[in-house]
């Protein structure tokens, strides 16, 4: 099922620097922890193309012998350099004029219409009026029409309408946590109905994004029409993974959750975003697992608040998962028809990566072990600029909150593999502790475009400042 809807994203710059070395340099990426100020934009143009040389129709002779009057109405399609492509006859009184009129409207020029100020095709629908006291003819007519001969109409716009998508694969990772879930896009509907451009703007679990651009690639649509002309258009919309299963506390199960007792939750309560924890750099490197297990609650809204560790068998192991359970999110809980808060507990455990497995289809096996022998390289020669699919924006750290609302910044590093995906984000400073576990946990989320170098799939390094705006009170 996919449905359209509007989703609002937190704003980041994500743009490629120039810089020597062997990491790829992005721009910082601000973390907006309360509404930004409004900044100042050049207002887009909008309009309907406008005529800017008219030709004359050269009236039918046998109808100005009879003083015949006539009307015909024409619809235009104008390509996006104010040139009539093609005309269709709406509506003529005698069809004696229609000639005359489509001959005389293929040579009229526009200035093209403007959406956002870029010029576009457009329709217009046009009504040429022949009259036998004012029978212009070719070359003895000034080349702006006269108000009386030619009237112009809007023609309707129909937006762009889904009619095919295909079915969409459920992540096998997800399976055993039962995860129902969502993925919000946005992509460009080309003229032809194919689509372009596509981003994941949200989603319940990163592992969604993958097969939610797959499906974007075969959606098809019916094109925005203005008029007769097929032009460009941004839709948004959502694509819905659905397991068809009801059993809440099973998927609470699943994924760790349960009551401070270890037992299922009292309330009706459904995870809405689901962040998993890093594996913390250190650890990962020396091939050490380990576990933590945290405390919160999660308020009326959905929102977990006083995320606290009580258990892990390494501190980084419960910064880590902390830092994700503050970016998770929860349908707000009910009890017998009333919003209510929840007290929780989860655990992790984080296994590490076995680079002494001969599974050769195990890709952080392969990444991993390419790190470890210094053979992941920076970003020279990529064929293009690295570009975003689908990011997460961190969360403001509550134990910065606690600390008076500080701004912060945070510098991680983290490598985007051949297929898109970031992995193995590295704190390389930051002013709180708090802020680098924030901003490594939603790095980690990042998708980007395959990184290509001569043409061929590869995995680079990344380097990223996250800058931390103090939330207002």
């Amino acid at each position: 099922m996919l449905t359209l809807g509007f989703i609002a994203v937190a704003s980041g710059n994500y743009v490629q620097a120039d810089a020597p070395g062997d990491v790829i340099l992005l721009k910082p990426f601000v973390v907006e922890a309360h509404a930004p100020k409004a900044k100042a934009h050049p207002i887009p143009l909008y309009g309907d193309a406008l005529l800017r040389t008219w030709v004359p129709p050269d009236y039918p002779k046998d109808a100005l012998r009879e003083y015949l009057a006539g009307t015909v109405t024409l619809r235009l399609a104008i390509d996006e350099k104010g040139t009539v492509v093609s005309t269709r006859v709406l509506d003529a009184t005698d069809p004696r004029f229609i000639g005359a009129a489509q001959e005389a409207a293929m040579n009229w020029l526009f200035s093209p219409a403007l959406e956002e100020s870029k010029p576009i095709s457009s329709s217009l629908d046009v009504s040429v009026i022949f009259s036998p006291d004012n029978p212009h003819f070719k070359g003895a007519a000034p080349d702006f029409p006269p108000q009386d001969q030619v009237e112009y109409n809007r023609p309707p716009i129909v937006e762009a309408k889904l009619i095919s998508a295909p079915d969409i694969d459920y992540p096998d990772s997800l399976f055993d946590r039962k995860l129902s879930g969502w993925a919000h896009f946005s992509c460009t509907v080309r003229p032809d109905g194919t689509t372009a451009n596509s981003r994941i703007l949200a989603a319940t679990h990163v592992d969604f994004v993958f097969p939610a651009l797959r499906a974007l690639e075969r959606l098809k649509y019916s094109p925005r029409m203005f008029g007769d002309t097929p032009i460009e258009a941004e839709v948004e919309g959502e694509l819905k993974f659905d397991l068809f299963l009801k059993d809440q506390a099973g998927v609470l199960a699943a994924n760790n959750i349960t009551a401070p007792d270890g037992s299922a939750p009292s309330a009706e309560l459904e995870p809405s975003i689901v962040i998993d924890p890093i594996f913390p750099y250190d650890r990962l490197i020396k091939g050490e697992g380990g576990s933590a297990t945290v405390s919160f609650t999660v308020d009326e809204s959905g929102s977990p608040l006083d995320v606290r560790p009580i258990a892990a068998s390494d501190i980084s192991f419960g910064n880590a998962l902390v830092a994700a359970m503050e970016m998770f999110k929860f349908a707000p809980p009910g009890l017998n028809g009333h919003s209510v808060r929840v007290q929780l507990r989860r655990r992790e455990v984080f296994i590490p990566v076995d680079t002494a497995s001969v599974a050769d289809t195990d890709q952080r096996k392969r990444l991993l072990t390419a790190l470890l022998s210094n053979q992941v390289r920076g970003g020279q020669g990529l064929d293009e600029a690295l570009t975003p699919l689908y990011r997460v924006s961190p969360r403001y750290p509550a134990m910065a909150v606690s600390a008076g609302r500080p701004p912060g910044e945070a510098v991680v590093e983290f490598i985007v593999d051949r297929f898109g995906r970031a992995q193995f984000p590295r704190v390389v400073s930051a002013t709180k502790e708090e802020f680098g576990w924030s901003a490594a946990t939603a790095a980690g989320q990042w998708i980007f475009k395959v990184p290509l170098r001569m043409k061929q799939p590869v995995d680079v390094k990344v380097r990223m400042s996250f800058l931390f705006r103090a939330p207002t009170k």
